[in-house]
């Protein structure tokens, strides 16, 4: 899926283009769908004082995501400082060379999380446009149980820019946060069926210690599935049950004072992805 909103500048000043450059990842680390309008955004240029800017940024997250599966978008904002606001900056500060970082703050229903937006070291033509690009990988997004709507909203920004000059660079810092009164609404993601699990199962007699160790694991395309397993022994018509939490896709169970015979022995998964199941005997002796 791809998601934009349009970059537009609201000052012309030389200043203000150094803020818009700076202003450029301002909600890069976003997902989902598109936004009905661009986000204004309040940003802060050092001696300038504020500006406004419009953001446009596109991302490859999913507008569907099973259930359980986590997915991580890359994000990428390209913009171009027009012509003649170009001319403003390379007359003004004389820079060769424009790059930077940004902490990007989203809010994934509600929950604030910290995208590190990178603008590599971008060579300024001698004329013309200046296009610059930033890239980010978001933190990893778990999708819910199936139907549940993900909502990603921008929020605050610490812009870091470099305007460079041969090898010296001139660092500004520009905080910037949505205007207020607007959709700030930058991405959803729904949870689609979960996948289908396989777990597996094995187990162990130590006639010693006159104890069975079971061990399952749980496993599924795109997931780290979490949940329980249930562990059961049957023998005849008598049957022992533990029902143990799956940890790091896999859980474990011991069964002591069983009695000489056969047993069969059964993991039955539930949890964050499809249910599923796996069977193997046991031999006391």
């Amino acid at each position: 899926m791809t998601l934009r909103h349009r970059f537009t500048l609201r000052s012309v000043s030389a200043g203000a283009v150094l803020g818009l450059a700076a202003s450029t990842a301002v909600v890069l680390g976003t997902t989902g769908s598109a936004a009905a309008a661009p986000i204004d955004f309040d940003c802060t240029v050092p001696v300038l004082g504020a500006n406004t800017f419009a953001v446009d940024v596109t991302t490859n997250a999913p507008a569907t995501a099973p259930a359980g599966t986590t997915f991580s978008p890359t994000v990428t904002s390209v913009m171009t400082v027009p012509d003649a606001l170009a001319d403003q900056m390379r007359f003004f500060f004389t820079p060769d060379a424009i790059g930077g970082t940004v902490q990007a703050t989203h809010l994934v229903d509600g929950v604030a999380v910290k995208t590190t937006i990178t603008i590599p070291k971008t060579a300024v033509p001698s004329d013309g446009p200046i296009a610059l690009t930033g890239t980010g990988v978001m933190p990893a997004i778990t999708a819910g149980p199936e139907g549940t709507t993900h909502q990603i909203v921008a929020g605050a920004q610490n812009v870091g820019m470099t305007l460079f000059n041969g090898a010296t660079g001139t660092p500004f810092d520009i905080p910037c946060a949505p205007a207020a009164g607007q959709n700030t609404v930058i991405g959803k993601v729904t949870a689609s069926a979960a996948p289908a699990s396989t777990t597996t199962v094995k187990a162990k007699y130590a006639k010693k210690a006159r104890k069975a160790t079971i061990t399952a694991s749980v496993s599924a395309a795109g997931a780290n599935p979490s949940g329980s397993i249930t562990f059961t022994l049957k023998k005849g018509a008598k049957a022992k049950t533990r029902t143990v939490p799956l940890t790091g896709g896999t859980a474990k169970a011991t069964f002591k004072k069983l009695t000489k015979g056969k047993y069969t022995v059964t993991a039955s998964y539930s949890g964050s992805v499809g249910a599923s199941s796996a069977t193997t005997k046991l031999k006391v002796r």
